[in-house]
């Protein structure tokens, strides 16, 4: 089982529309492929950029070879709606965490 933790860095002026519009479209699209499950959404408390919050969103995922194929598949198109959607008032990156056992 892995985990893919995106770190979002949202501006305080989107922050509201950023988090509604991850709750009630973002998440949906994602889990709905069935690649993906599991999501969590954390508010980051560390220090920040003025005018800057953090996000950290997390969803499950099987494997790398799954996760390798939700990106090809959804993964660029999600991300292109959410640049054409917030610009550069959100950036993230994205890193895989393994559990050990």
């Amino acid at each position: 089982m892995l985990i893919v933790n995106t770190t979002y860095q949202v501006s305080e002026d989107r922050q509201s529309d950023w988090v509604k519009w991850v709750k009630s479209d973002y998440i949906p699209e994602v889990t709905k492929t069935n690649m993906l499950f599991n999501p969590r959404l954390f508010h980051l408390l560390v220090e920040n950029e003025p005018g800057n919050v953090s996000y950290a969103l997390q969803f499950e995922v099987i494997d790398l070879d799954t996760l390798e194929n939700w990106f090809q598949k959804y993964g660029s198109e999600m991300q292109t709606t959410m640049s054409n959607k917030f610009q550069e008032k959100v950036l993230g990156f994205t890193t895989m965490l393994e559990t050990v056992e």
